[in-house]
């Protein structure tokens, strides 16, 4: 059992998805609070985040991991107005993804934000075909995805990685300069299985320190789909009451009759009008 504050450093969790909409955008925030976990677990660790949805300077009012000296960030959404023709659009690193892929540290986890900009920029197979490229080059990669930023979503989007992790508005959404918000997460071991998650996220505005609990109604309602689950197994009533009970031990099989003292039986047949009776022959109207 792990929790969404220790996800990352699951084993197999080489692409993880996180996918939010325009009423829970918490994805930077838990990206933060795992920037802190790096820290204090692993000091070493690189971070390169590439831009595709807002400049770089917009992340001078993020959350303040972002600005630590282990995180490169790539600003990939300006456009320089004074590049503004065919060749230099050309050679942009939006349009130019092998250009990315030959610059960015094979050893760091990368962050890209956000997965439906680039999507937009360069279409959705040429993203997907990055996405695959990019996993297979550098240890861990991280997806922020926007579910409601465009009409044409990414087709099962649970799938497209190892992890997929969907963040949601919780009702009482901030207590005490804490954010609350609710992730249900899905992960793919590497031995086979799937691990299933939901828990409620109570995230620090200052530290960003994680803390989080299993979703007691997600547990609850899993609990009762499964109970529902033993009970009904087929599609039409197999038991029997007690009355149906003692009428199957009063039926008489006809093969348990005892038609005389021998113990013998007897096959009795009433011939009928198109019978050919022939006791030489029996079969002969069969055209054998």
């Amino acid at each position: 059992m792990t929790s969404i504050k220790m996800l990352p450093l699951l084993e197999g969790t080489k692409l993880i998805v996180l996918d939010e909409g325009v009423d829970a955008m918490y994805a930077r925030m838990l990206i933060a609070g795992w920037l802190q976990m790096w820290k204090d677990k692993d000091p070493n660790r690189m971070v390169d985040l590439l831009l595709f949805s807002d400049p770089k300077s917009s992340f001078q009012n993020e959350p303040e991991p972002f600005m630590s000296y282990n995180v490169n960030i790539y600003d990939y959404y300006t456009v320089d107005i004074n590049e503004l023709d065919i060749n230099a659009i050309c050679e942009k690193d939006f349009n130019s993804l092998e250009h990315i892929l030959g610059t960015v540290n094979v050893k760091s986890t990368v962050i890209i934000d956000c997965l439906t900009s680039l999507i937009l920029f360069v279409g959705l197979s040429k993203a997907l075909w990055f996405l695959e490229k990019l996993s297979k080059q550098v240890p861990q990669l991280i997806c922020i995805y926007r579910r409601d930023f465009v009409q044409n979503k990414i087709p099962c989007i649970k799938t497209l990685g190892t992890t997929y992790v969907k963040i949601q508005k919780f009702s009482e959404t901030n207590v005490n300069n804490n954010i609350n918000y609710v992730v249900e997460f899905l992960h793919r071991k590497v031995g086979g299985g799937i691990l299933r998650q939901e828990e409620i996220v109570n995230q620090s505005n200052i530290t960003y320190n994680i803390k989080s609990e299993i979703f007691e109604q997600s547990k609850k309602s899993d609990s009762v789909c499964e109970n529902h689950k033993q009970k009904i197994e087929s599609s039409f009533r197999i038991e029997m009451n007690e009355n149906e009970m003692k009428q199957r031990k009063e039926v008489v099989l006809p093969y348990t009759i005892n038609t005389n003292a021998t113990n013998t039986s007897k096959i009795h047949y009433q011939p009928e009008d198109i019978d050919d009776i022939d006791e030489e022959d029996p079969d002969d109207d069969l055209c054998f």
